[in-house]
Formats: C-alpha cells, sequence, structure tokens
C-alpha cells in the first residue's frame, strides 16, 4: 500500500519568495489549507504582503497586501518559497474566502499553481483595466 506524503505546509507559516523585482520580496502567509473535494491535493489560502501592486483607485497608487489568494503547492514551489516563521492567521482573509468559496462550489473559481510573481502581474493588470497576459 502506498503511503501519501504529509504535506509540508501547515496554518500560520509564513513563506519568502521571489518577486518581480529585486525590491518586491513577497511574504506568504498560509491562512487556511482546504482538501480539494477532487481529491487534487491542497488548496492554501494566502495573504500576499510586502507587495508593490499599482493601482490607480487607491491614495498614493500602491497595493501592498493581497488578503486572500488561493494557491497549490506547485506555486510556493514555482517561487522559490523559503519557511521563515509562524504567526497567526489574518482574519482580513475571511471575506474573500468566504467570497472565493461561493463561487468554486458554483464552479466559477479555482486557483493559482503558477508563480507568486506571475499572479501578481495579473492582478495589477487587471485593477488597472490592463488585457492580462
Amino acid at each position: 500500500m502506498n503511503s501519501i506524503p504529509s504535506s509540508p505546509y501547515a496554518v500560520g507559516q509564513v513563506w519568502r519568495c521571489k518577486g518581480r523585482t529585486a525590491d518586491e520580496n513577497p511574504s506568504l502567509l498560509i491562512d487556511r489549507i482546504d482538501a480539494h473535494p477532487k481529491g487534487l491535493g491542497e488548496i492554501l489560502h494566502i495573504t500576499v504582503r510586502d507587495i508593490q501592486i499599482k493601482h490607480r483607485g487607491l491614495p498614493g497608487g500602491i497595493m501592498t497586501s493581497l488578503p486572500h489568494v488561493p494557491v497549490i503547492a506547485q506555486t510556493f514551489e514555482l517561487s522559490d518559497a523559503e519557511l521563515i516563521g509562524t504567526e497567526q492567521p489574518d482574519p482580513t482573509h475571511i471575506k474573500g474566502y468566504a467570497e472565493w468559496r461561493e463561487a468554486f462550489d458554483a464552479g466559477r473559481a479555482g486557483s493559482y499553481g503558477i508563480k507568486i510573481a506571475s499572479i501578481l502581474d495579473i492582478v495589477e493588470r487587471q485593477l488597472n483595466g490592463l488585457p492580462v497576459r
């Protein structure tokens, strides 16, 4: 019988990864972990901090965190993430998680399996009305 390897990820872990530039070093706080309902592994719900996303609608024009981003383990691997500590989950993720969960259950949402830098590019383009490449 094959055993399923245990996950290296846990709620409360903080990871550091590569950003889009040398000045951007995002931290990833794991707020929640869900088992994929179709047995496709784990969905990690993270808060992404220490970022510089241009957003014309904000005072100062810069967003420094994303409170809820659903990803799979591949995102951590592709982003060269390193565990740097632990802390309590960020409660600001709850609203975004609830919205995502409703859409996911209805088949209208998923999770990212790409680099954090690519996710940040997508979010920045969407926030500024630019086409996603």
